[in-house]
């Protein structure tokens, strides 16, 4: 009996005290996501254009894809920021795991409170982005919409000129699937003759090998448009892999393994990484900074504890910290009962 008591206030001590980690963690992240900046770098909105500082050729940016909110992708990034001086980083879509306003914000807590990006981060909307067709998130006060993720981040398609090359990112509606086309042409049309380079940046790939298998809206008319332009490369996502290729002319890359690799898919280009893509007067080239496969089951077991729980506590957090302070003050009193049982053994061996 002594020693299973020994053995019930050791193990109550150790679990108060991971439980109490974990709360804290969920403090010091709750904090973050409620001191969010306005006037943050992460989005499509144009006073984030304005920060852009052009410094000739040669120039680097950043692309990663469908991180959805996972620490590799956050380890990825990290790595990317170490790779040199950028100009900016676009994300391909899936930055969060589903359209939930609390994943969202998580998301930006991350990137303006831990990560803190020197440049603008531009963000192409993918299928986890956004709930088109309202069905995915079934608290309405938490479902992000169109008008929604345009609240947060600005607008979901967007195009700028930086030194001598344009650069197009673009949403497929799935409800409104040919819009897209009519945004690419309009904006090709009008801004990419003269153009050093153009550069264009999608969520969903067209079927550019047996792999992929999603529906592409008018493939060919795709196709056309970017090698009627001479579009030097355009950049896809939602695959969660490294593919590359060429078509007429124009590069087509697939850089989507910011986050969860499926185990459905082939194992070619299989792999966690970042793409630094670096642009001088003749063209680009790009560099794969990867990371190992691995899993780590913390990482999963914080990922549904701050999506699952945290969200409870939002608008009271002092629940939060009186949780905490108890938790604490049962390994306290934990801790006690298990000194002052092997002590008493201890005695009686004496």
């Amino acid at each position: 009996m002594f020693g299973k008591k020994r053995i019930f206030w050791f193990f109550s001590f150790h679990l108060s005290f991971l439980i109490c980690f974990l709360l804290i963690a969920m403090i010091l992240t709750l904090h973050e996501v409620t001191t969010i900046p306005k006037n943050h770098r992460i989005g499509n909105r144009t006073s984030n254009v304005q920060l852009l500082k052009e410094k000739g050729f040669p120039f680097s940016f950043l692309v990663i894809g469908d991180t959805q909110g996972s620490k590799r992708g956050e380890r990825l990034i990290r790595q990317g920021l170490r790779e040199g001086q950028h100009s900016f980083m676009i994300h391909l879509g899936d930055f969060v795991k589903k359209p939930d306003q609390w994943d969202h914000l998580l998301f930006l807590a991350e990137m303006t409170g831990e990560i803190k990006p020197p440049f603008p981060v531009f963000l192409v909307p993918g299928n986890h982005d956004i709930d088109y067709a309202s069905a995915k998130i079934k608290n309405a006060g938490r479902r992000v919409t169109r008008e929604v993720f345009d609240s947060i981040y600005g607008a979901r398609r967007l195009h700028f000129v930086f030194h001598q090359s344009l650069f197009v990112l673009t949403e497929i509606d799935p409800q409104n699937s040919d819009d897209f086309l009519h945004y690419l042409r309009e904006v090709l049309g009008r801004q990419g003759q003269g153009m050093k380079h153009i550069f264009v940046f999608v969520h969903y790939p067209p079927r550019l090998f047996d792999y992929i298998h999603d529906f592409f809206p008018k493939e060919d008319e795709f196709y056309s448009l970017l090698e009627t332009y001479k579009v030097t490369a355009c950049f896809f996502g939602h695959y969660h892999g490294y593919w590359r290729g060429q078509r007429n002319g124009v590069n087509y890359l697939i850089v989507g393994g910011g986050g969860r690799l499926k185990e459905t898919q082939s194992e070619w280009g299989k792999f966690n990484h970042i793409m630094k893509v670096t642009v001088d007067e003749k063209g680009f080239t790009e560099e794969i900074i990867a990371l190992p496969k691995s899993h780590r089951i913390r990482d999963d077991l914080k990922e549904w504890a701050f999506g699952a729980v945290l969200p409870l506590f939002y608008h009271q957090a002092w629940m939060l910290y009186l949780i905490t302070v108890l938790v604490f003050v049962w390994g306290m009193v934990s801790l006690f009962f298990f000194l002052k049982l092997f002590r008493g053994r201890h005695e009686d061996k004496v």
